[in-house]
């Protein structure tokens, strides 16, 4: 029994919600310079397609899952509603870093290609500054540069 409602709506709140509000309180305030993109950390557990694969025949993780799904559904609504400002919207997953997040994994590090912090960073820094307007409300993985299926 891995449903903790209380705790996966905390999560949809937090990480579903929470970068649209970001977004939505810097274009509210005017607080965004001219040429700027709105980038969303968000992951590939947000990818309904993928989860066939990867959780196929176990379930689970259901507020990670679900949260990233609603963030990514919430960006990509908020592309479209602000294309016309010029603000491109980015979602990127960063792809397997070693984090603490993802120590639990550990064994499968090497074997699954997870890469230091700093290597993730650079990853997304480089799709941040690669892509803009014809990409806006894409998932994109910074592993390899390609779309994420949803």
């Amino acid at each position: 029994n891995s449903l903790n409602f209380d705790e996966q709506l905390k999560q949809i709140d937090i990480c579903g919600l929470g970068p649209l509000r970001m977004n939505n309180a810097l274009i509210q305030a005017k607080a965004l310079a001219e040429g700027c993109k709105l980038v969303t950390i968000t992951s590939q557990a947000g990818s309904v397609e993928w989860r066939t694969t990867q959780n196929a025949g176990k379930g689970g993780d259901y507020g990670h899952h679900m949260s990233r799904a609603a963030c990514n559904m919430g960006q990509v609504l908020l592309a479209e509603e602000v294309k016309d400002m010029g603000y491109p919207v980015l979602l990127l997953h960063p792809g397997f870093n070693k984090t603490e997040m993802t120590k639990k994994y550990e064994a499968i590090w090497e074997i699954e290609g997870a890469v230091d912090p700093s290597v993730g960073a650079k990853r997304v820094l480089y799709e941040v500054i690669k892509n803009g307007m014809e990409e806006t409300g894409a998932f994109i993985n910074c592993e390899d540069g390609l779309r994420i299926p949803w």
